[in-house]
């Protein structure tokens, strides 16, 4: 009895084991169960949600070709490379030939913002530098527009980029190489491929290296789009789960095609790098449809490690890599022999300097996404594959980066300042219009940062006074020769107590004309003249010009103690560069949806805010600053060229606005804790100014004759009338009824000739 008892108890033991097992088995399968729904949710919500989403890609302006235009053969043929065009003999898109005084090339289907122009053949014939016959689908015209290169995309998720393309944008050769190299068996796994990772295993195992990788391209989907990079069974566990609901869910051609737009090949400065779309811009900017079958290959074989294989840091493993991926796709029957062999012993051929692909200009998007706030909100931004076409120039864009980054750098080694911490904002816009043709947010090109041009506010120092001189030249009590005490002055302030003013030098002039007081900056005479207009009038002026609410009238605004972007010294300046207009600096021309329908135009907008004739008067003494005062030094001082220098106190701050008859340019250098540079205006941003206009080669402003004045000859540093026998006489335009007195030594035959002419006919 005993016995059988103590079986009975057993047994009754092994069955509650047995039924907690059971119990515990049907939870885990349980929780299994609806983790497996809720991944199987998460993932196709998810995978839905981005793999339609299109961002916004941003253009920037064409490149017009007209009659006329000064332009050569070879500048042509450079603007074409940066697009991504190559020389050949075979015409077909994307690519020219020079023949002689003409250049040849097959333009690219491009949808504009005003219409959509097919693949076009194209001949510019070029005479004595410029365009001289323009020939398009074999009719004569006198206008053609390159591409718009392409200048970025607001993606949802920060610091990554891609170009999204379609199956049928797809190169066969690319969807069949990347199964031949890194899934052989995709169209028949169901998401991972167990005998693919044990041949890989072994593989790697004989090499010694990473040869082979065993994840299938939807591993690599899964990892790409819901995984961070560790390196635990439990991230593998999860990622082979996925994988299969992945692969379950959708068709393997949808997932192949999302393969293609996400996985990651490469990083620019901030940008990470997405999709073949985009890879191919970026290492041999041309569209993928265009790629050669060992341009793929290095796409394909940059996969395995982005960084490791790097054509432009290791081109010898690169080059190793893209011939063993040429291998497989040889061995699996994609190319022929002879395909295969001229694929091999090509070099690896990146794009480099201006033919660099997918260039980014992450300052100047900064300046479209706030222009576009009002009207997109992010999410319309990243998702309804808008077109979006601006004002950006990449030639100007390009010119202005290298001018600060090669400036900085010549400043630092000839100063002996610390390497590498000096920067610099810049802004280039049209007189005319205001449209932004460039646009630089610090010193380092490509990087997505503090952005100095919209929103580091400095004082501005000098820059500030033609402000005064402007406001002095509208009251009709002051004209360019009307003397000035420059002279020590003591201005009691009720706020900051008495302020008293000193030169440059600390040296006093004495009475001097206006326009050598604005010429040579000086602070003594700015506040003596500001004073006498009224510090109120000049404050209200400054808001009227700035549209925005006037600045306090402390004493010191007449030296510039107020804090401006290098943006708003742009708005400023723009009324001066164009004549008496105003305009906010503008960077969109228009947006398009998916369907190439415009939704909205930005027109230039531009209100009268002066008028045109003391405009001129004043841009008269801004090239007198050029010729004669602070500015000049520059190497265009004698070109036409107008533009005021600026200096903030202790060197804190360097400042530069120059223009010519196109482009009005706006320079920032100092350092951003706000420590002294020792840098004044003509020393620092000017020196930027002057090696960007070695690109852009200034125009000599049509000034003219103001309305009422006449164009008299004064000696520039005391404001009385010379001659070129004596003294240091610059012709500048003066009211009728003003006549400088003579300076002794001057009024030789031509001053007497002069005078007996108006007595003749005067009244």
């Amino acid at each position: 009895m005993a016995r059988r008892s103590r079986r009975t108890r057993k047994r009754r033991g092994l069955g509650r084991l047995l039924a907690l097992g059971a119990a515990v088995g049907a939870i885990a399968l349980g929780i299994a169960a609806l983790y497996i729904v809720y991944l199987d949710r998460f993932i196709t919500t998810t995978f839905e949600g981005r793999r339609w989403s299109i961002p916004a890609r941003v253009y920037a302006e064409p490149l017009a070709l007209y009659l006329g235009r000064a332009l050569r053969p070879e500048d042509l043929t450079l603007e074409l490379r940066r697009l991504g065009y190559r020389p050949g003999s075979e015409m077909r898109a994307g690519v020219f030939v020079r023949d002689g005084s003409a250049v040849r090339f097959r333009a690219r289907r491009f949808a504009f913002d005003d219409g959509t122009r097919p693949e076009t053949d194209c001949a510019v014939h070029f005479a004595g530098g410029v365009i001289a016959a323009i020939e398009a689908a074999g009719k004569s015209t006198e206008l053609f527009n390159l591409d718009a290169p392409l200048i970025g995309s607001f993606f949802q998720s920060h610091g990554e980029d891609r170009i999204i393309v379609t199956p049928e944008e797809t190169p066969r050769l690319l969807s069949e190489g990347l199964k031949a190299v890194e899934d052989r068996n995709f169209d028949h796994h169901v998401g991972f491929d167990a005998s693919a990772m044990l041949r890989a295993a072994w593989v790697d195992l004989r090499a010694g290296e990473l040869e082979q990788g065993g994840s299938t391209l939807t591993q690599q989907l899964v990892k790409s789009y819901f995984l961070d990079n560790s390196r635990t069974v439990t991230r593998k566990l999860k990622e082979l789960v996925m994988a299969v609901v992945l692969d379950a869910r959708f068709p393997k051609a949808d997932l192949l095609n999302a393969y293609i737009n996400e996985i990651f090949l490469g990083q620019d400065g901030g940008r990470a790098v997405h999709g073949f779309g985009l890879g191919s811009q970026f290492y041999f900017n041309k569209p993928l449809s265009e790629l050669e079958p060992a341009e793929i290959a290095l796409l394909i074989a940059v996969i395995r490690g982005p960084t490791y294989y790097n054509p432009f840091t290791h081109p010898d493993r690169a080059l190793a890599r893209r011939n063993r991926v040429l291998d497989q796709m040889h061995e699996f029957g994609l190319l022929s022999d002879v395909d295969y062999r001229a694929a091999a012993a090509r070099p690896l051929d990146v794009a480099t300097g201006a033919r660099r692909g997918g260039s980014y200009y992450p300052a100047y998007l900064d300046l479209v996404r706030e222009q576009l706030a009002s009207s997109y909100d992010a999410g319309d931004l990243a998702t309804k594959g808008l077109s979006i076409f601006t004002t950006l120039e990449p030639r100007v864009q390009d010119a202005a980066e290298s001018a600060v980054a090669t400036t900085l750098d010549t400043l630092e080694h000839d100063r002996k300042l610390p390497h590498g911490e000096l920067e610099s904002a810049l802004v280039v816009t049209r007189t005319q219009t205001g449209e932004v043709s460039a646009l630089v947010g610090g010193r380092q090109a490509g990087f997505q940062g503090f952005n100095r041009v919209l929103n580091a506010r400095r004082p501005v120092g000098s820059i500030f006074k033609p402000v005064v001189y402007l406001t002095a030249l509208e009251s009709g009590k002051f004209d360019l020769s009307t003397l000035i005490d420059d002279e020590p002055i003591v201005v009691p302030d009720a706020h900051t107590g008495d302020w008293t003013p000193k030169n440059y030098d600390e040296t006093p002039r004495g009475p001097v004309p206006l326009i050598r007081a604005l010429g040579d900056s000086l602070n003594l005479a700015t506040v003596h003249l500001g004073l006498a207009v009224g510090v109120d009038q000049i404050a209200k002026r400054v808001g009227e010009l700035l549209d925005a609410p006037a600045p306090e009238p402390f004493p010191s605004l007449l030296l510039g103690a107020i804090d401006l972007t290098p943006l708003d010294v742009t708005r400023l300046y723009g009324t001066f560069a164009s004549g008496g207009f105003s305009s906010t600096p503008k960077s969109i021309i228009s947006v398009e949806d998916e369907a190439g329908k415009t939704l909205k135009r930005y027109p230039i907008a531009v209100k009268k805010v002066a008028e045109p004739d003391t405009i001129a008067i004043l841009d008269h003494g801004l090239q007198a600053v050029m010729l004669r005062g602070t500015g000049a030094h520059s190497r265009w001082s004698g070109h036409g060229v107008a533009g005021k220098t600026g200096t903030t106190d202790d060197y804190r701050d360097s400042w530069f606005a120059g223009f010519d008859a196109n482009y009005l340019t706006v320079v920032w250098v100092g350092y951003d804790d706000n420590r002294p540079t020792g840098l004044s205006g003509s020393s620092g941003a000017l020196p930027v100014w002057d090696r960007l206009m070695a690109t852009l080669k200034p125009e000599a402003l049509e000034l003219g004759v103001p309305y009422g004045t006449e164009l008299q000859s004064i000696d520039y540093a005391s404001g009385l009338t010379a001659d070129p026998t004596c003294g240091d006489p610059l012709q500048i335009p003066l009211p009728y009824n003003v006549h400088p007195p003579s300076k002794p030594g001057c009024g030789g035959v031509l001053e007497s000739i002069t005078d007996r002419l108006k007595r003749w006919f005067s009244p």
